[in-house]
């Protein structure tokens, strides 16, 4: 071998390779259109539990349901366990679950009072974000995230 291809090689490899991006956008795209109904309640109940455990001041529990990031990111940013500095995060009563959208592996949930956004990992979905405000063409402000 000489370490040239011939050139209906290279045609049929560039085709094969313009096939399998076209399938991986596809599968990308319809991720995106409909996730299945467990991963939907997966995300609205680890949000539902999440607020109850705020509306209940068990911290150490809320702090149970924060991603990694973002509870390492809180306890850096006040210098003290999460479960003594997530009362100082001021998070609103968001309410019932209004919405959800899950997108592969992240979640936008819209509550009552608030909107958190969630990624699933091993253990579970978590919050990576909380007290997340809308702004008009710019992302969302939020109290609470990880780096």
């Amino acid at each position: 071998m000489d370490g040239t291809t011939r050139p209906g090689c290279r045609r049929r490899t560039r085709a094969l390779a313009a096939a399998l991006a076209c399938c991986a956008g596809a599968a990308a795209l319809l991720a995106g259109c409909g996730a299945p109904a467990s991963r939907q309640d997966g995300a609205r109940d680890a949000a539902a539990a999440f607020e109850r455990a705020l509306a209940g001041s068990d911290h150490a529990g809320a702090c149970a349901l924060l991603a990694p990031g973002t509870r390492e990111e809180l306890e850096r940013q006040e210098e003290t366990p999460c479960a003594r500095a997530l009362p100082g995060a001021r998070l609103p009563h968001g309410g019932p679950v209004r919405g959800t959208e899950v997108y592969g592996r992240q979640a936008l949930l819209r509550l009552a009072a608030d909107t958190l956004f969630l990624s699933q990992f091993r253990g579970g979905w978590k919050v990576v974000a909380a007290g997340c405000t809308p702004r008009q063409d710019l992302p969302y402000r939020c109290t609470l995230k990880g780096e």
